[in-house]
């Protein structure tokens, strides 16, 4: 019948009507001034800026908001006319609007800057911060970095393009909102005749991302011409009767069903007894008052009918799209429920590789914006691989490779500092891999001190007996590096003012061997000559101020589990590539888990996987492995169950583990005929699909798959047929069951895609979550594509799940 187009950001929004909008006031009332209406209107006439592609490539233009297609133009281009780049950003693309030197463009021409003043101090400032903004849009978060000609204007830009963000995306989600359609039904009325014709109406569809097939619309758009008006010769329907015409196109026969089983005996209307009752029965809501459905009728019905009390057809739809019928456990989503006053070992936390990284492991660039993106998403363990950088000061790469370097000293005070605990306010941990010499660590801990001093966990550990709890450490920063490196005697750094004791063949109590002459705390930079022999090597303190920073994560070489159950503390940490980490489990889950208990460790990807591709979390997880680091910049669908598993206990990025990793009863193997959990899922329908790949005439065939991953015992996979040409309301109804025998581990994925007869099918969207925290009765699961989410995309669903050992 009617099916989606494509889901641009480009949607129309009516310009001159924009500052009608509810979303608009709400903005304007809640801003502190001078934050009003007069930057949006300062953005919508423009200025002339320069545009910093590099320190030494700068781009004098005007730019100003196009308010109609809700873009940010600029002009002129030098581009030659055979390049097809755009020429504007996308309002809804952009993630955030920053003043001053805050990405790594303006922060490498700020030391420029600078340096060129040093020499010169009378020479007036090449570039001053306080006239600096940036844009940052687009999936993979790039930066429009700008200059104003005075710190007003790069300020009034900054406030306007946060209230238009602001603005635009409430509105977004408001597409059915009556209001909104008649801004929309004014805009395409361009002879302000009161009335559209069926193929004006058609052309607004297509802006609303919504290709229609022509004879079903058309019976739809003669139901809806209820006054028969015509204009020139032509049938033509005024602004409520085009909120029919809209509505009928967005007729949902599962709701409809529903709502027709539990209203009144003339099905046009639900009392707030019906709706309590539908709460109940269909729901799973216990003891639902009266006065909570009368409340419910009165948020989301738009007609008079909530004044008396009822619930319209209308109404109901509104109220089973929203976000209270989402598929993730209302508790889950925006609140911290589990307790987090157990030790740091018996949580799971969300931990990144090679955080700085925006692609491959060979030649992508390093960036803070990869920090920043992931601290946003909930991630609190966070890797800065360091080495010797120019002028004296550490850099951030990937060591011996092509890929980009970033300054120690710009993640820490752009990234780390201001988002650490913008999203968690729980502990956030830095795992260093530390390259430097002597001199440059006594750089780094001064700029530690200096970023986020004030941030850091300084625990003495003398007589730690357990790791202390997420919630004793709240806005915490932990560093975890060793506290020795190994190096050539021939080659040992020179002591400075700034050294720990100095090095010593034998190596302190702690870092004693447990099976051979190997020091405990192995080498963090590579030998000259790598054939040198065991004797050469000799521990060498880190630099003194950097090994005081680090106490309750230590990380130290692992000799097998026997050992560090005789020899290692609760605060020490090590790290197992995937592979050899599978190797111990399968040798030993038993030792694995009781290890887990009382310490740290962390897991990370092969050497091989230089495309920066995923490994399972999930093998590591069912024996209690705490950090387990996977690549963030890499969309893959490890990393996607990876963060359906951490959306629980409000997406902090810590998750508690079942009782039996923690008390030491790990059930080795699970016993096969004990099933603890039943869920039945109903895939009923999805809406507003949008296409993919090129071709803005296909249609998409969608289907969809439901993956279940967790213990091994637990994997479980489902498709649904193809539903051919629709991706505005395909309709599935298919049924399936399953058991689970750890439902603690196991996490659901749905994911929608693209039949193709040739070639594999292409993805469009999905979205994973803890099997435990699905919400029982009707409910949508919201799509998201590229870890962001498809405006208005979802899949409608009913679950009925049991547990089996009540």
């Amino acid at each position: 019948m009617a099916v989606v187009s494509t889901q641009t950001p480009s949607s129309i929004y009516p310009s001159h009507l924009l500052e009608e909008t509810p979303e608009f006031q709400d903005v304007i009332a809640s801003s502190p001034p001078p934050t009003d209406d007069a930057d949006l209107a300062a953005v919508r006439v423009g200025a002339v800026l320069w545009k910093l592609r590099s320190s030494n490539a700068w781009y004098r233009r005007r730019y100003w908001v196009d308010t109609q297609n809700m873009r940010l133009h600029y002009e002129p281009s030098h581009k030659p006319f055979w390049c097809n780049a755009k020429q504007h950003v996308d309002i809804l693309d952009i993630k955030d609007a920053r003043l001053g030197w805050k990405t790594d463009v303006f922060n490498l021409a700020g030391r420029l800057a600078e340096k060129k003043r040093a020499k010169d101090p009378q020479r007036p400032p090449m570039l001053r911060e306080d006239c600096c903004f940036s844009i940052i849009h687009g999936r993979e978060n790039k930066s429009l970095d700008l200059v104003a000609s005075d710190p007003e204007t790069a300020a009034t830009w900054v406030r306007g393009f946060k209230s238009l963000m602001t603005v635009v995306h409430a509105v977004e989600k408001r597409r059915s909102d009556q209001q909104w359609l008649k801004l929309l039904f004014n805009q395409a009325d361009k002879d302000g005749s009161g009335a559209l014709s069926f193929d004006e109406c058609c052309q607004l569809l297509l802006q609303l991302n919504m290709k229609i097939d022509p004879e079903a619309a058309m019976k739809l758009f003669q139901i809806s011409n209820v006054n028969k008006r015509k204009i020139k010769g032509e049938q033509a329907i005024d602004a409520e009767e085009f909120i029919q015409f809209y509505q009928l196109l967005l007729v949902r026969p599962e709701i409809e069903t529903l709502f027709r089983k539990y209203s009144e005996d003339d099905g046009a209307s639900m009392s707030p007894n019906g709706l309590r009752q539908f709460l109940e029965k269909e729901q799973s809501m216990k003891d639902v008052k009266a006065e909570f459905a009368v409340g419910l009728i009165r948020r989301f019905d738009p007609s008079p009918s909530k004044e008396m009390g009822r619930m319209t057809l209308a109404g109901f739809t509104a109220l089973m799209t929203s976000p209270m019928f989402e598929i993730l456990d209302e508790s889950q989503r925006d609140q911290v429920v589990q307790n987090m006053t157990h030790p740091l070992s018996h949580y799971f936390m969300a931990s990144s590789h090679n955080t700085y990284l925006t692609g491959n492991q060979l030649t992508s660039e390093s960036s803070i914006e990869a920090y920043i993106s992931v601290l946003k998403n909930g991630c609190r363990c966070i890797e800065l691989d360091l080495w010797d950088g120019p002028d004296g000061e550490p850099v951030i790469y990937h060591g011996n490779t092509l890929t980009g370097t970033v300054p120690v000293k710009d993640v820490l005070n752009d990234a780390i500092k201001p988002f650490a605990f913008k999203t968690s306010t729980y502990p956030l941990f830095l795992s260093f891999e530390n390259h430097l010499c002597l001199e440059q660590q006594a750089v780094l801990a001064t700029q530690i001190k200096d970023a986020i001093g004030d941030l850091l966990c300084l625990m003495d550990v003398a007589d730690m007996k357990e790791l202390p709890s997420p919630e004793q450490l709240r806005n915490k920063i932990i560093i975890k590096a060793k506290k020795y490196m190994s190096v050539g005697s021939h080659n040992a750094p020179s002591p400075t003012s700034n050294s720990s004791p100095a090095p010593s063949p034998t190596p302190g109590k702690e870092e004693q061997p447990a099976e051979n002459n190997q020091s405990s705390s192995q080498p963090v930079v590579p030998l000259p000559d790598a054939n040198s022999s065991q004797q050469e090597k000799t521990l060498q303190p880190i630099a003194k101020d950097l090994f005081d920073m680090v106490n309750i994560c230590e990380a130290v070489k692992f000799h097998g589990f026997a050992n560090s159950l005789k020899k290692d503390k609760c605060y020490h940490i090590s790290s197992f590539s995937e592979g050899k980490a599978l190797d111990l489990i399968t040798e030993s889950s038993e030792d694995f888990v009781r290890h887990t208990t009382r310490q740290l460790v962390r897991i990370y990807p092969a050497a091989t996987r230089t495309t920066s591709s995923n490994f399972s979390p999930f093998p590591h997880w069912a024996v209690g492995s705490q950090v387990v680091a996977l690549n963030y910049q890499t969309n893959s669908k490890e990393m996607r169950m990876y963060r359906g598993f951490f959306r629980q206990n409000g997406n902090c990025g810590y998750v508690l583990k079942p009782q039996y990793l923690i008390n030491n009863t790990f059930p080795l193997p699970l016993q096969h005929d004990k099933l603890q959990k039943y869920l039945k899922v109903r895939i009923i329908s999805g809406q507003y699909l949008p296409k993919v790949g090129e071709n803005e005439n296909s249609i998409v065939d969608p289907y969809v798959t439901i993956k279940i991953l967790g213990h091994s015992a637990d994997t479980f996979s489902f498709r649904t047929r193809v539903v051919a040409n629709n991706g505005f309301n395909p309709y599935w109804d298919e049924a399936v069951e399953v058991f689970l025998r750890a439902p603690e581990l196991a996490v659901i994925c749905f994911t929608v895609k693209d039949s193709q007869t040739i070639g594999a099918s292409r993805f469009i969207g999905s979205y994973s979550l803890p099997v435990n925290h699905i919400s029982p009765g009707y409910r949508h699961v919201p799509l998201v594509r590229n870890g962001e989410p498809l405006s208005s995309a979802t899949i409608c669903i009913q679950v009925e799940m049991k547990d089996l050992n009540d």
